[in-house]
């Protein structure tokens, strides 16, 4: 089954490639089709009984183009259907594929995202027997049953909610009467593991020796073994749900969040060495009964909430357009203080892994709004330089400053030995100056930053993702010169112009699985963050935060030794452009 889909996948990708350099039409395959044009914009429709794609297109874009865009498109579709239809392993493995964007077509990006949602649950009996297994213990003569029914008065069989290797009941503890969730394993996923793994590692072993350039993926110096090896590492820990306890335990004592959302100490500290305050104001994940959950089963708090991308929803309960923003403002805090100090974080923030809670006071009425995490099952731990290189590269981009940013490439371990760092820079320094690369302005205003670069009210920046095959598209000031108040010395005539080709750049970097799994919660958190905030980018919301996370003593000397740098810079380009030069005044 699996061969069987991959090469119907293959065909129809093949079948794009062709279809786009041909005049003709591809109408066996869709039937119909129409194109109307208005101003400015064509709009095409290509449809047939089982499915209608629109594309809104310029009036540059080839029909044969757009005809091999709706047959990749179609693709994805097939492709997601087939890993549903596989069983739990392929979808957590499209799961961890889309998640890089540098190897798969972007028309399959919907159809891949659905995989978080459309995975088949067990209720009523079948539910029960895999929550009895989960306790079942013959070396220990532990009764499945017995113990489950020791442990809890009432269970609910019908899932609350259903994921690729688990899904979620309600039940209610006999020791104390809480309502609990509990998440309950799919039977034989090791099983399924071990053999269905083993299969994958061959071909990709195949696709590394017969496919595509040797030693690449998507550009980046990477081999398709070395990505499931990763992945397969992830996929057996998220079966052990000790470890996802493990997981989400850390998450909540780095944010100082205990039973019932009270606030704690913080285990995370602030890069000074001082304790972050607790963020149980504005964050809640479910506390962990560790000592009553197994390797199959997980017991944590019942935490309601409403899904964080159902606007009717939220809407409806009285959720302001500034509550959203809020919220979202709070995923990219909460993020920074993940990667930076806790150096630990949750790699899969899709919408069905975050929700919120509308806060109510004494009488019932609103009183604010909570961020909620849910599921650890993949999470991942950052190297110290990792983390500061990390940081490296936000301030980099805050501040415009292309060396940071190619230094901190470094520091964290993505650029190839060979690669050619005056390149790296000058394509930095591109595409900040062409604004591929942006900080929004009015959100650093808005939210009280103090960066020292943020004097219009227009957008000057805004990150979406760092994802290592983008990471050559940052970009602030040019070497040696610096911008004060927008204003840079150096005019636009004096700057190198040389065209730097995107796919040698990339040639350039490296994969590490840290931070492929950085790009993948960057990239999921930007969609959801967007979804509540259209103007949402994770560096404009994390720039407020950096003074939490530095500590405010290491954050004032931080900025005061960037204002000093920059003021030598400019006097020493003020006296250049006078013509006088170190090294001469240095010989006199």
């Amino acid at each position: 089954a699996l061969f069987s889909l991959m090469g119907r996948v293959a065909f129809m990708l093949t079948y794009a490639r062709i279809v786009n350099y041909l005049p003709g039409g591809d109408l066996f395959l869709f039937g119909k089709r129409r194109r109307n044009r208005t101003k400015g914009k064509g709009n095409i429709e290509v449809s047939n009984d089982k499915n209608k794609i629109n594309h809104n297109i310029g009036t540059g874009t080839s029909w044969a183009a757009i005809k091999a865009s709706t047959v990749r498109e179609r693709a994805g579709e097939v492709f997601a259907e087939g890993l549903l239809r596989l069983g739990p392993l392929y979808i957590k493995i499209g799961q961890i594929l889309s998640c890089r964007k540098d190897l798969l077509p972007e028309e399959w990006k919907e159809s891949m995202e659905r995989l978080q949602d459309r995975v088949p649950a067990k209720s009523g009996t079948e539910a029960l027997e895999l929550a009895y297994s989960a306790y079942t213990d013959p070396i220990r003569g532990i009764n499945g049953k017995e113990e489950f029914d020791r442990l809890f008065e009432s269970f609910d069989d019908v899932p609350l909610a259903a994921a690729s290797l688990g899904q979620v009941h309600k039940a209610t503890l006999r020791s104390n009467g809480k309502v609990v969730a509990i998440k309950l394993q799919r039977s034989r996923l090791r099983d399924i593991y071990d053999k269905d793994l083993a299969l994958m590692n061959k071909i990709a072993k195949a696709v590394d020796k017969f496919g595509g350039k040797a030693g690449e993926v998507g550009g980046v110096k990477q081999s398709w073994e070395e990505i499931f090896s990763d992945a397969e590492e992830i996929l057996y820990r998220e079966i052990d749900y000790r470890a996802e306890a493990e997981n989400a335990i850390r998450f909540a004592a780095d944010f100082g969040i205990g039973v019932d959302g009270r606030a704690t100490e913080c285990k995370a500290r602030s890069l000074d060495g001082k304790v972050l305050p607790s963020a149980a104001s504005w964050l809640r994940t479910p506390f962990i009964y560790d000592d009553i959950s197994t390797g199959r089963i997980l017991v944590m708090e019942y935490v309601p909430s409403i899904k964080i991308s159902d606007d009717v929803k939220l809407n409806n309960a009285g959720v302001t357009t500034e509550e959203k923003e809020m919220i979202a403002e709070s995923l990219g805090r909460s993020y920074l203080r993940q990667l930076v100090c806790g150096k630990f974080f949750s790699t899969d923030p899709h919408a069905g892994n975050l929700g919120v809670i509308v806060k109510k006071d004494a009488n019932g009425d609103k009183n604010g709004v909570q961020l909620v995490f849910y599921d650890f099952g993949q999470a991942c731990a950052l190297k110290d330089e990792q983390a500061a290189g990390i940081l490296n590269v936000i301030e980099g981009i805050i501040d415009y400053d292309v060396d940071k940013c190619v230094s901190a490439f470094t520091q964290m371990g993505v650029m190839a030995d060979d690669a050619d760092l005056d390149k790296v820079r000058r394509k930095v320094k591109d595409n900040f100056e062409t604004g591929k690369i942006m900080v929004k302005q009015r959100k650093l205003k808005k939210s009280g930053s103090t960066s020292s670069d943020t004097n219009n009210d227009e957008s000057i920046n805004s990150v979406d993702t760092l994802h290592p095959s983008e990471l050559q598209k940052l970009s602030p000031t040019s070497e040696g010169s610096i911008e004060i108040n927008g204003v840079n010395p150096e005019s636009k005539s004096d700057i190198e112009t040389e065209e730097i080709n995107d796919a040698e750049i990339m040639s350039y970097f490296t994969l590490p699985a840290e931070y492929a799994f950085v790009a993948r919660a960057l990239s999921q958190m930007d969609g959801v963050g967007k979804n509540l905030d259209t103007d949402f980018d994770f560096i404009s919301a994390a720039a407020p935060w950096i003074v939490e996370i530095k500590g405010g003593e290491k954050y004032l000397t931080d900025e005061f030794q960037k204002f000093i740098g920059k003021v030598l810079r400019y006097q020493n380009d003020v006296f250049r452009k006078a013509g006088f030069r170190a090294e001469n005044m240095m010989k006199r």
